[in-house]
C-alpha cells in the first residue's frame, strides 16, 4: 500500500517514514518542500515528490498511485513576523489536501492534528478527547491564549471534522509534546532540551506537559491507519511530567545543573514581560524569540493528556520518557547543535555512533 507523507522530512514526518518502512507492509512517498531539508530521510530511498501545501497541483501530482495520506505537514512555531504563514498553511493546506485527496479517490487520511487544539487541563488531572464536545471554561481554551499556531491547528481540525461528518474516512490523531530523534529545525518542544543542554534556560516556571517519544506518536499514526475509527479523534500523549522533573532526568543523563525555579505566578508575570519585549525585538531582528506572551500565560496552566482512548482501541503504547531524552539529545550532538565545550564534555557520556533506529 502506498502511503503519501505530507511534511515527510520534518520531525513528525520522518519519523514516520522509518517506522512505515520497518513495518513491511506500506510503501510511503515523501512530500516536501522544494528546497527543504531532506537530510532524515536522504539515505532511506524513498521516493521524494516536491511540492507546496498551498499548490493544489502539486498535491494532486504526489497523491497519484497513493491509496492513504499521511497529513502530517504544518508550521509548527510558536511566533512568525507574518502570522499568515499559519492559516495559509494549517487550515488552507490542510482543506486542500483534503480535497485533491477526494478527487484522487484517496481510501483514508490520517490528519495529525495536535493536543492544543482539544483543550488545556485545569489542573494535575489530564483532560481527554471528551473536552472537545463542550467549550471549555474561558481561562483553559487554547484559541484565548491568542497562539496563531494553536488557533490555526483548532480552525484546520473542524475543517477535518466537518469533512469526515460529510462521509469522508478520515482519522485525526494529536500528539502532545514529542521529543526524541529528527528534531532538526527544532520544534519548540526540542528547543527546550537543547536550550537546556546549551546552559540558555536561566529561569523557568514548573508547568506541566505531556512528552511523548516522537517514535510512539510515529506508530502511533500506523495505528490510526489500521484501527482508527473514521471521524474520531485520538490523543497520543506521553508521561505527564512537569518541567522540575524533565529536568531531573536531563540532569541526571548529563551531570549538568537545573536552572532557577520560579514561583508560577512570578515567572507567568516576568515571562509575560519579557515575552512582550522579546517578541519587539524579533520583529527588528526576525530571530524568533525565546519566550513569547502567549507561552507565558501557557505557563500559569498544566497541559497533561490522557492517551486511554488510544491505547483501548488502537493499541498504542508509551515507551520510558528516558528513551525519548536520550534519543534528542544524541541528535543534537551528532547535528553539531551543542556548544563545543558541553558538546565533548558529553560525548564522554553519549555514544553519538549509536543507531536510532
Amino acid at each position: 500500500m502506498r502511503c503519501l507523507v505530507t511534511g515527510a522530512n520534518g520531525f513528525v514526518g520522518s519519523n514516520l517514514i522509518h517506522e512505515l518502512i520497518k513495518s513491511n507492509k506500506y510503501e510511503p512517498v515523501a512530500f516536501v518542500r522544494p528546497g527543504g531539508d531532506i537530510s532524515n530521510i536522504k539515505d532511506l530511498g524513498v521516493e521524494i515528490r516536491y511540492g507546496d501545501l498551498r499548490d493544489e497541483d502539486s498535491l494532486e501530482k504526489a497523491l497519484s498511485g497513493c491509496n492513504v495520506v499521511f497529513h502530517v505537514g504544518a508550521v509548527y512555531l510558536f511566533w512568525a513576523k507574518d502570522t499568515s504563514i499559519f492559516y495559509e498553511v494549517n487550515v488552507g493546506g490542510t482543506t486542500k489536501v483534503l480535497e485533491a485527496a477526494r478527487r484522487k479517490g484517496v481510501e483514508r487520511v490520517v490528519y495529525t492534528s495536535t493536543t492544543g487544539a482539544i483543550g488545556l487541563s485545569r489542573d494535575e488531572n489530564p483532560i481527554d478527547e471528551s473536552a472537545l464536545e463542550s467549550p471549555p471554561p474561558w481561562f483553559f481554551n487554547p484559541w484565548n491564549l491568542k497562539d496563531h499556531y494553536a488557533r490555526s491547528k483548532i480552525l484546520a481540525q473542524r475543517e477535518v471534522l466537518k469533512r469526515a461528518k460529510e462521509g469522508m474516512d478520515i482519522v485525526v490523531v494529536c500528539p502532545s509534546a514529542p521529543i526524541g530523534w529528527g528534531d532538526y529545525k527544532p520544534t519548540p518542544t526540542g528547543l527546550l532540551i537543547l536550550k537546556f543542554l546549551n546552559r540558555e534556560i536561566p529561569i523557568y516556571s514548573d508547568v506541566g506537559f505531556s512528552f511523548v517519544n516522537v517514535k510512539d506518536v510515529a506508530r502511533g499514526h500506523i495505528l490510526a491507519l489500521e484501527k482508527g475509527k473514521s471521524g474520531q479523534v485520538y490523543i497520543m500523549g506521553g508521561h505527564n511530567k512537569f518541567l522540575s522533573e524533565v529536568f531531573d532526568i536531563m540532569s541526571r543523563l548529563t551531570g549538568l545543573k537545573k536552572p532557577l525555579k520560579l514561583p508560577r505566578f512570578l515567572s507567568c508575570y516576568i515571562g509575560y514581560i519579557v515575552g512582550a519585549i522579546l517578541e519587539l525585538w524579533a520583529w527588528i531582528t526576525g530571530r524568533p524569540p525565546l519566550i513569547t506572551r502567549a507561552q507565558a500565560r501557557a505557563s500559569m496552566l498544566n497541559l497533561f493528556y490522557s492517551s486511554e482512548k488510544a491505547k483501548t482501541e488502537l493499541g498504542y503504547e508509551i515507551t520510558p520518557l528516558d528513551n525519548a531524552i536520550k534519543d534528542a539529545i544524541l541528535f543534537f550532538l551528532k547535528s553539531g547543535k551543542v556548544k563545543p565545550g558541553i558538546s565533548r564534555r558529553l560525548s564522554c557520556i553519549f555514544d553519538k555512533s549509536q543507531l536510532y533506529f
